[in-house]
């Protein structure tokens, strides 16, 4: 099991804000080199309107966790317009070319068509005992702290669970986390 903490984020800035790469899988991958399985971060959107980067071959899942966001996607079909609120999960192809209307601060999942990842929104208003079941990729702790494996972790934090290990977690009171099952399709 991986913690990677705020001090192990790589942090940059781009036309619309800035953006915080939480996790990249292969570990030594590149976002720049389109070489990596699935990466995992979190923008801060300070413009009203943006372009999104195209990320051909590869799928977008996006959260806003503080903010909402508008969308417009150009598609082989014709265009589609989605409106996500807070924590609610939008889906789209990286290649779509998408503009984004909405300050705000997100949650970014860019992996291969080859994964099927399924992510859970949870929020825990008192302490809770709960095991993090091995197929579990990762934990990314948004807000709160939680103890694992004796370990007490304080947000923004993201536990990679490398291994698919089981293992009791607490999640104390006002803790609010996003869980994403990363699993090949097929």
């Amino acid at each position: 099991m991986k913690i990677v903490t705020e001090a192990d984020f790589l942090v940059s800035n781009w036309s619309g804000g800035k953006t915080t790469q939480l996790f990249i899988f292969p570990e030594g991958t590149t976002l720049s080199g389109r070489d990596f399985d699935w990466r995992i971060s979190s923008a801060v959107i300070e413009t009203e309107e943006s372009d999104f980067t195209s990320f051909e071959g590869y799928e977008r899942i996006l959260i806003p966790l503080e903010g909402k966001l508008e969308m417009e996607h150009q598609t082989p079909n014709g265009i589609i317009q989605q409106n996500v609120n807070q924590f609610e999960l939008a889906r789209f192809s990286g290649s779509w070319p998408t503009k984004g209307k909405g300050k705000l601060t997100d949650f970014n999942l860019i992996f291969k068509s080859s994964y099927h990842p399924k992510v859970q929104i949870s929020y825990y208003m008192e302490k809770t005992r709960m095991d993090l079941e091995e197929m579990t990729s990762v934990l990314f702790l948004i807000s709160g702290s939680l103890m694992i494996n004796n370990q007490h972790i304080h947000s923004p934090a993201l536990v990679f669970n490398c291994e698919h290990q089981e293992a009791e977690i607490i999640y104390f009171a006002e803790s609010r986390v996003i869980l994403v099952e990363m699993s090949l399709v097929g």
